[in-house]
């Protein structure tokens, strides 16, 4: 009987790799790539993605990816989760290798010039790897997770935010404006949310001023 401690075994690679998001009323809903310096795939733009060092935690490999293949570092990072593991044999071509992907809320206002912002329904270029199907994974889980992931809905939404930018982000998960009846009164219902008047405007038209959200301490 042979020593199980005594078999060498070829261990897959363990990569990080991060979905950035930012929304905004003027550009929407976006998602960051970064262009690939090294092969595989050379100056195809990718995911930012490293593989794990030894000592690493999960998350500090998501904020190195983000930081070194985005330039994007940690103070311009609302919220980060696990999106969840990829596998399969062909996913590298270099060696076996199982994805641990996060998604990071990004503020909008970052300047992090190596990375490059497009809408998700923008499907070119497609991306090496698997890193279409981590998009769409990630995307589905902020489409699932709004509003019941207060983190999540709070770090795309912001501090203060319109009712119309509600119904832009709503639109944007969901490809449809939402009801404005059944927004306004999830809004009013929501105990994590806290209604602000925004300050009235000067002009010759009349009526209330926007409804405004900020959140419950």
């Amino acid at each position: 009987m042979t020593d199980a401690a005594t078999v060498a075994r070829d261990q897959p690679l363990i990569a990080i790799d991060v979905v950035p998001v930012s929304f905004t009323t003027a550009d929407g809903l976006r998602v960051a790539t970064a262009r690939r310096a090294h092969d595989p795939f050379a100056g195809l733009e990718a995911l930012p993605g490293v593989l794990l060092d030894a000592a690493e935690r999960l998350e500090d490999g998501a904020r190195r990816a983000l930081r070194t293949k985005t330039g994007i570092d940690a103070a311009a990072v609302r919220h980060l989760a696990q999106v969840g593991a990829f596998d399969g044999p062909s996913r590298d071509p270099r060696d076996t290798a199982i994805s641990i992907a996060f998604l990071a809320v990004v503020d909008p206002g970052v300047d992090a010039p190596p990375a490059v912002w497009r809408r998700p329904d923008q499907g070119d270029p497609r991306l090496p790897f698997d890193h279409d199907a981590i998009v769409r994974t990630a995307v589905d889980q902020v489409r699932t997770r709004l509003w019941r992931d207060v983190p999540l809905t709070r770090a795309l939404l912001g501090e203060v935010f319109p009712t119309s930018a509600a119904a832009q982000l709503h639109a944007a998960l969901h490809g449809s404006a939402p009801d404005a009846g059944n927004l306004n009164r999830s809004l009013r219902t929501n105990p994590a949310l806290v209604r602000a008047t925004a300050p009235a405007t000067t002009g010759t038209r009349g009526g209330r001023p926007p409804a405004t959200w900020t959140w419950a301490d």
